[in-house]
Parts: C-alpha cells; sequence; structure tokens
C-alpha cells in the first residue's frame, strides 16, 4: 500500500530545453564550389549531399561524399568542402544546450553515414522532413518536432554506440573545459589582463588544476589540432563575423579578438584570408553563412 502510494505522489524535477536552427539552406553550385576551413565550436552540423559528389575534409582527413550520404560534423572539428563537379546538397546546424550529448557526438566517431550506413535511411527522411517544413514554412512547433525526431534518431544511434558514461552536464571532459577556457578568452570575458597574457594557457591549465603538458597532450588528442590552433582559428572567425554582421571600426574589432595593435590585426587577417578586413568587409558580406557570434554561456 506505501509503494502504491509512493507511486501516484511522485515529484519530478523542472526541466527545459532549447536549441536553435542556424544557417539551413539549399544550393546548387558549380564545379569549383568551395567552403573554407572552419569549425563550430558549441553546434554540430548535418550536411545531405542531393545530387553530385561533394569532396570533404575533416580534421585533415578527406572524405568523399556521394548522392545521399549525410555528414555529420560534431563540434570542434576543422572541417571544408568543395566539388569538382555541379552539386545539390542541403545543410543545417544545431545549437543544443545539453553538453554531454555535444560530447558524446564528438566521442562516437560517427561522421560519414552513407547509404550503406543502418542509420542513413531514416536519418536522411527525418532530413529531409525537416527541409519540407523549412519550405513549407511551417509553425515552430512542427518545425521543431522534425528537429528532435532527427536528434532523438541519433541519441539512439549513440547509445548503441557508446556505454553509459554517467558523465553529468557539470562534469564535462578536460577538453571540453580547456576548450571553453580559450573560447572565454577570445570572447573578452573575465580579467582584462588575462588576454594579455603571453601564458595565457599556462594559465588556463593551471585554473583547472592540470600541468600544462597533460592539457595540451589531451587537447591535441580529443580535437587534433594545438590550443593555440583553435584559439587562433577562434578569433578568424570572430573577426570575420563581426566585420560582415555590424559596422565596428577595424580598431574596435582587433581589441575585441585580443590585438592592441589594428596593423598587426590587419596583418594576421590578411594571412588568414588573403585580403584585408576592409575588403573582406565589402566582398563577403551576407556570404559566410556558417559563421556564428562566439557566445560563452
Amino acid at each position: 500500500m506505501a509503494d502504491r502510494h509512493k507511486e501516484l505522489n511522485t515529484s519530478f524535477p523542472n526541466s527545459k530545453s532549447e536549441a536553435y536552427l542556424y544557417g539551413a539552406h539549399s544550393a546548387a553550385v558549380r564545379a569549383g564550389w568551395s567552403c573554407s576551413r572552419h569549425l563550430h565550436h558549441r553546434m554540430f552540423e548535418l550536411n545531405l549531399v542531393l545530387e553530385g559528389t561533394q569532396l570533404a575534409d575533416i580534421s585533415g582527413i578527406p572524405y568523399r561524399q556521394e548522392e545521399g550520404d549525410l555528414f555529420l560534423v560534431p563540434p570542434m572539428r576543422l572541417h571544408s568542402f568543395r566539388s569538382e563537379a555541379p552539386l545539390r546538397y542541403f545543410v543545417f546546424h544545431v545549437q543544443i544546450d545539453d553538453p554531454v550529448f555535444l560530447q558524446r557526438l564528438g566521442d562516437s566517431g560517427l561522421l560519414l553515414i552513407d547509404r550503406g550506413h543502418p542509420l542513413n535511411r531514416k536519418l536522411v527522411a527525418a532530413v529531409k522532413t525537416l527541409r519540407e517544413r523549412m519550405a513549407q514554412k511551417a509553425s515552430r512547433i512542427r518545425l521543431y518536432r522534425a528537429l528532435y525526431e532527427t536528434l532523438d534518431l541519433l541519441e539512439g544511434e549513440l547509445d548503441r554506440l557508446l556505454p553509459a558514461t554517467g558523465v553529468s552536464e557539470n562534469g564535462l571532459s578536460l577538453p571540453v573545459r580547456i576548450a571553453r577556457e580559450i573560447e572565454a578568452l577570445v570572447a573578452g570575458q573575465g580579467d582584462e589582463d588575462r588576454e594579455k597574457e603571453d601564458n595565457w594557457f599556462e594559465a588556463i591549465a593551471h585554473r583547472l588544476g592540470y600541468s600544462r603538458r597533460h592539457c595540451y597532450r589531451t587537447f591535441m588528442e580529443a580535437y587534433r589540432m594545438s590550443p593555440r590552433d583553435y584559439l587562433f582559428v577562434l578569433r578568424q572567425q570572430e573577426a570575420m563575423h563581426l566585420l560582415l554582421s555590424g559596422g565596428d571600426s577595424l580598431e574596435r574589432i582587433a581589441r575585441r579578438i585580443g590585438y592592441d595593435n589594428v596593423q598587426s590585426f590587419i596583418r594576421q587577417f590578411s594571412k588568414w584570408t588573403g585580403t584585408t578586413p576592409g575588403q573582406f568587409r565589402k566582398m563577403r558580406r551576407d556570404e559566410l553563412v556558417y559563421l556564428t557570434r562566439l557566445e560563452v554561456r
């Protein structure tokens, strides 16, 4: 009787979920098209080839993506795409407030979901449904129902690939914690002096309670790039985003991403992109849909 009473009087924790669909678009491109190397710090990407062949580079490893193949790019993976012939594709990015899910995506090794993969048929159908809802300008509820059905398929595959780790949102892995410290550095949050430290990575390792060597090795093993490379990629993408999304002066943008000298920023930006910040702002406005503002929570 007591057990029955307990079952009828059970309290459940409050909960919320936030998901953000970003940069979703279909495109038909000509031979020679390319999407430059970039990464998403807290988003993942799903990229479906509708017609043709797409050549991908993920963390330095080349892939060939044929019609009907789906690419899943986890957070923190440097990637680029190009085509040698006409190509049609659909792509979208998802930012979700579930760091454990995002961490598992990265740990799973799930990247190219080709037509022979057991998940391909269901996941491609879900992605196409999401695309149709967008084209129909469906209600937000119907649109996000399609998105969460896609996420549910991915989580089911993660459960199959990875044993339950018991990692909580407050117990993120060391590489993720290092990445977030670097993001905070670029975002300019925290002590201003922190951005000017020559030994910025030493300071991060100290705050996290590990040696610099251990943090460096762990980060490299997880993401196949050095912490300094990640810092530079974030600075580059943040600078590109600020140039394209607003009218801030070059001096303000330079200071925003950690350069005291605007000439140093201009020289570095020219190395990154092959053009000056001013020329980039005129040439590329509204073109780089994959860039997002660096946010630190």
